[in-house]
């Protein structure tokens, strides 16, 4: 009997995506960026958007570029405060770091169809006794989102608040905020009224990109830490049903066999998801990585020259963008590394297997785990564990005190 090709394709596995939660949450999150810019396969009206956010962070960088050629070759009019060589510096390494993020946020949601298709068929495909479902993760989600965007939306309001004088009229407040964050950009005289709104409007999407490079790799670390987590719970309930159970019979060793070969071979295939999801997000994780790393320095360089007591209302706002910036690198980096420390958070199970329900497939288990290394990486520069923290921190530590030191030698 032949089928029709039509009617075949929509009951193939990988169509049937809508059940998962990780699936249906970051294409929810996906559907909802779109207006900064970030619209994967979107219709043509969204990817012209797209295009022309590109153009003006293009546009935004090499006016930045041009600013700080000016000011290092010594032709600038002005490079005081919000405009000196170090301004100038930070705003465009923000602005350069805002257009990769871009770059790499868009690539990972041109990609998302395809990862979405082979992560559903790595769902259905399996059939492992005990394998639960992670009822909390969307909730877990969802929640993350909201911290981050509440937390993010605060301090880039605090930033904001630091350059008006609330006494002025709007026109006036708008003008005061854009050459005071945006100095690095503009000159008083190259200040018109669209061209702050424009600003302003391009400045606000570039926060919130910026923020969204945190959230992408957040929530995928916390999708493949939940498969890792319940392959680990089926092996913690196989080991304990092992061990309990003291009369075996041949039947039963066959098929204890069967069950662990299934569980060894979800470990195999989730150990790829990893490696495929970690294909597309290594750029954005090494771009993450670098610019957070320097802002860091920037930060608390800033503080120990400037110090919390010559201007306490100023250098407060530098302390909240510190501990703003290095709390979520922190805490993107521990999630992304909780890949790989859920990767082999199985072996304690295994090797308390007792030895009537130990067979050849829990030892070839306990052998995949052990050689073979699971972590998202920096495009396979480095691998994201929880190690990276204190190498980070213990980097941070020389680069500041060097700098601290250049700096006290030149005065």
């Amino acid at each position: 009997m032949s089928i029709n090709r039509e009617t075949s394709t929509d009951l193939r596995l990988p169509q049937q995506t809508f059940d998962d939660d990780f699936i249906l949450t970051i294409s929810k999150v996906f559907s909802g960026v779109r207006w900064i810019g970030i619209v994967g396969a979107s219709r043509i009206k969204w990817k012209l958007y797209a295009l022309t956010l590109f153009c003006l962070f293009l546009a935004i960088e090499g006016q930045a570029s041009k600013k700080v050629m000016r000011a290092l070759a010594g032709v600038a009019v002005d490079i005081s405060g919000h405009r000196s060589v170090a301004a100038r510096l930070a705003g465009l390494m923000f602005y350069t770091a805002v257009l990769l993020g871009f770059i790499q946020s868009n690539r990972i949601s041109n990609s998302w169809n395809d990862i979405s298709v082979y992560w559903a068929s790595v769902e259905w495909s399996q059939n492992i006794p005990n394998m639960s479902r992670d009822k909390t993760l969307r909730k877990r989600m969802y929640r993350v989102t909201l911290v981050i965007i509440m937390s993010g939306s605060v301090v880039y309001f605090l930033d904001a608040l630091q350059a008006i004088n609330f006494q002025c009229k709007l026109p006036f407040c708008l003008k005061q905020i854009i050459l005071k964050t945006h100095g690095f950009l503009l000159r008083e005289s190259e200040y018109s009224d669209w061209v702050g709104i424009l600003t302003l409007f391009m400045s606000v999407i570039a926060n919130i990109i910026w923020i969204f490079q945190d959230l992408l790799i957040i929530l995928f670390s916390m999708g493949l830490s939940s498969r890792y987590r319940r392959l680990n719970e089926c092996v913690e309930v196989m080991v304990a049903e092992n061990n309990r159970n003291k009369n075996w019979s041949k039947d039963q060793d066959i098929l204890q066999i069967y069950a662990w070969r299934k569980i060894r071979e979800a470990y195999i295939k989730q150990a790829i998801l990893v490696r495929r999801v970690d294909n597309t997000l290594g750029g954005l994780v090494l771009v993450y990585n670098f610019f957070n790393f320097y802002f860091i320095c920037l930060q608390l360089f800033y503080g120990i020259i400037q110090g919390i007591s010559n201007d306490g209302t100023k250098n407060y706002f530098f302390l909240i963008d510190l501990v703003w910036v290095a709390g979520r690198t922190i805490y993107t980096i521990l999630s992304a590394a909780d890949v790989n420390k859920y990767s082999t958070m199985a072996l304690p199970y295994l090797f308390n297997c007792q030895n009537n329900g130990y067979n050849i497939e829990v030892q070839r288990l306990q052998k995949q785990l052990i050689k073979n290394y699971v972590a998202l990486t920096g495009m396979g520069f480095y691998n994201i564990n929880r190690s990276v923290v204190l190498q980070m921190m213990g980097t941070i530590v020389t680069y500041v005190l060097v700098l601290v030191q250049y700096d006290a030698s030149e005065g």
